[in-house]
C-alpha cells in the first residue's frame, strides 16, 4: 500500500431503507437528559469495481428512569470510486486495510452525509435543539485502522 495522491469520486449517498428510527415515547420523556451518541462504520469493497461502501450508523442514547434507551438510530450508505484502488489498500487474507488519507477522506464525507441526514429526520423533534453529533474524525480513523476489522463500533 503507497501513500501517493488519491483520486477519489463520490458516486452516491443514500440513507438506508427502513434503517432511521425515532423512539417518539422516548423523545417525550426526553427532557434535558444527556445524549452520548455511537457510531458504528462498516467497510464494503468491491475491489473488481474500484469501489469502497461506506455504511455508517449513529444512535442516540439516553438514559431514562435507569434504563439506556435508544432515541435516534440512523444509517447512510456513501459509495466512492477509487482511481487505482489497489495501490491505496493491502490485503490481508479476508481483510482489506485501507490508507489513512483515503480512510480519512472517505470517513468525512460519510459522517457528513449522515449528519446531513439527521438534520432533515429531526427537522420536527425535540431533538431539532440538540446539536448535531460532532465527530473527532483523527481518533475515529485512527481506532478503525488499529481495530483492522471490516466493521467497528466506536463510542464518541
Amino acid at each position: 500500500m503507497e501513500q501517493t495522491s488519491v483520486n477519489i469520486s463520490l458516486v452516491s449517498v443514500r440513507e438506508v431503507d427502513g434503517a432511521t428510527a425515532i423512539n417518539r415515547r422516548a423523545l417525550r420523556r426526553l427532557g434535558r437528559a444527556p445524549i452520548n451518541v455511537d457510531m458504528n462504520i462498516r467497510v464494503v469493497p468491491d475491489i473488481e469495481h474500484s469501489m469502497i461502501s461506506l455504511v455508517v450508523t449513529c444512535s442516540y442514547i439516553t438514559v431514562l428512569g435507569l434504563i439506556r434507551t435508544k432515541v435516534l438510530s440512523c444509517s447512510v450508505v456513501t459509495t466512492f470510486e477509487i482511481e487505482d484502488l489497489m495501490t491505496h489498500i493491502s490485503l490481508q487474507g479476508e481483510e482489506v486495510i485501507i490508507g489513512g488519507k483515503l480512510m480519512m477522506t472517505m470517513v468525512s464525507l460519510a459522517v457528513g452525509s449522515l449528519r446531513g441526514v439527521i438534520a432533515v429526520r429531526t427537522a420536527n423533534t425535540s431533538l431539532r435543539y440538540r446539536p448535531l453529533p460532532i465527530i473527532d474524525l483523527s481518533a475515529l480513523t485512527y481506532r478503525l485502522q488499529k481495530n483492522h476489522s471490516a466493521s467497528s463500533i466506536i463510542p464518541m
